[in-house]
């Protein structure tokens, strides 16, 4: 389809003009449009060149010679050779008419996947882009998209790759903007009587699919092809082969990794930002290998303000625990809570670290004994787990302190032996009593 802007030199005045839409269908429009086309120094074409080149329209009221002035709106090949424009000069949507310069949108590559749609005249950052979009768009509806023109300077689209029967009047053509550097859609049909697809072809590749099943793989690095190709079935409504879902599986993984070493690339940068703004708060250790490279070994973190917000309100008791870290990073995370006025959780301190025994639990702990300034423990209860590094570690460091363990292990222990829903409720009425009779009558009523 070409789009041919009309007006006469009689109505030039007047701004009368018309807009014709054309369709070439099985005709042989190429051989004539290489042609040339003559053209005095006023901008006039010659008279055998109209002839040729302009349309003629009769009028009811009056015969009027109607000037056909190719527009430069679409930037396609068969275009320029029509209007004898070479591929070099303007050929972006734009027209310089003063101040009515059209204004065209920008992609927001933040958008949501379902939400990318092209649209004519839209601006991209490169072609890369560009293609994004369109893959986005392409899952997002099943369209069967594919590049029939592609390289850096230009991208030619069209939908459902069938020289048989070429029946989706979908077209999409983009190239470079001369006036700003911008990647701009300067031709769309966005039309569709296609079917939906699941085998896409290679606009959806093994790299896009990675990008966005990565958090799943972050997740369960262990997950099964089978596995995977059930998901992406599901989340993405694609039909994907076995060696794609391994070349997926592969790229996301190295994404995976290479993101990660960034990250702990960044950890002295973090440490230091946190000891500018709350001095005092960080402690990072690392372990130096006989080639001079160094690993990560272990972090704690106490925000000053937080440290002090717990020393001025609230009460002398802490918990204490640790915790699986779960994903590509295997590790331990410990922490140290206390309650608020409001008796809502209160994070006091929090450490990352490779394995979970007495030697780490000793660091955590003399490090936040420090920070809270009880460094023998008088005054202090602790709660945790039946965790044996721990246990030794409370009594070698806090002997003073007040030890207490965690209900939900005790009672995970209790239920082995005495199973039951009425043991089960004697245990917890025990458990929140608040006074010294109350927790003797209920701990008789379950030795009865």
């Amino acid at each position: 389809m070409a789009y041919y802007k009309l007006r006469d030199d009689a109505s030039d005045e007047a701004g009368l003009t018309m807009n014709v839409y054309i369709d070439h269908e099985n005709e042989a429009v190429l051989d004539w449009a290489d042609m040339e086309v003559l053209e005095d120094d006023e901008g006039h074409y010659s008279e055998p060149d109209i002839h040729n080149f302009l349309m003629i329209f009769h009028m009811s009221m009056k015969q009027m010679v109607i000037f056909l002035y190719l527009d430069k709106t679409v930037g396609d090949e068969f275009l320029h050779r029509v209007s004898g424009i070479s591929k070099d000069k303007n050929d972006e949507l734009e027209t310089n008419n003063g101040d009515d310069k059209p204004v065209y949108p920008v992609h927001n590559e933040n958008q949501k996947l379902d939400k990318m749609v092209p649209i004519l005249g839209m601006r991209f950052s490169n072609p890369m882009e560009l293609k994004i979009c369109l893959t986005n768009y392409a899952v997002k509806n099943g369209y069967n998209l594919y590049y029939e023109k592609n390289d850096s300077q230009r991208l030619l689209v069209r939908c459902y790759k069938d020289s048989k029967n070429p029946s989706c009047p979908f077209r999409q053509w983009a190239s470079w903007m001369s006036s700003e550097r911008s990647f701009q859609i300067k031709s769309l049909v966005d039309d569709h009587n296609c079917s939906r697809v699941f085998k896409l072809a290679s606009i959806v590749t093994y790299k896009w699919i990675g990008k966005h099943f990565k958090n799943q793989l972050l997740k369960n690095p262990n997950m099964s092809i089978r596995k995977m190709k059930a998901k992406m079935s599901t989340k993405f409504k694609l039909i994907v082969s076995v060696t794609r879902c391994r070349n997926v599986r592969r790229y996301a993984l190295e994404e995976i990794d290479g993101s990660l070493i960034e990250h702990y690339g960044k950890v002295w940068s973090y440490g230091e930002e946190i000891m500018r703004t709350n001095p005092g708060s960080v402690k990072i250790d690392v372990n130096f290998m006989p080639d001079s490279t160094t690993y990560f070994s272990k972090m704690y973190v106490c925000f000053k303000g937080v440290k002090d917000g717990w020393i001025a309100t609230c009460r002398r008791v802490i918990g204490v625990v640790g915790c699986f870290l779960k994903g590509i990073c295997r590790g331990q995370l410990l922490a140290a809570m206390g309650r608020d006025a409001n008796d809502h959780i209160f994070p006091i301190a929090w450490a990352v670290m490779a394995v979970e025994n007495k030697e780490t639990w000793k660091w955590f702990l003399d490090l936040l004994l420090n920070d809270i300034e009880m460094r023998i423990g008088h005054g202090l209860t602790l709660i945790s787990d039946q965790h044996k590094g721990m246990v030794e570690t409370i009594k070698e460091r806090v002997p003073t302190a007040q030890h207490r363990q965690c209900v939900r292990h005790i009672y995970a222990n209790f239920k082995k032996r005495f199973k039951g829903e009425q043991y089960r409720k004697l245990f917890w009425a025990a458990a929140a009593s608040t006074t010294q009779p109350k927790f003797e009558a209920e701990m008789n009523s379950i030795k009865n």
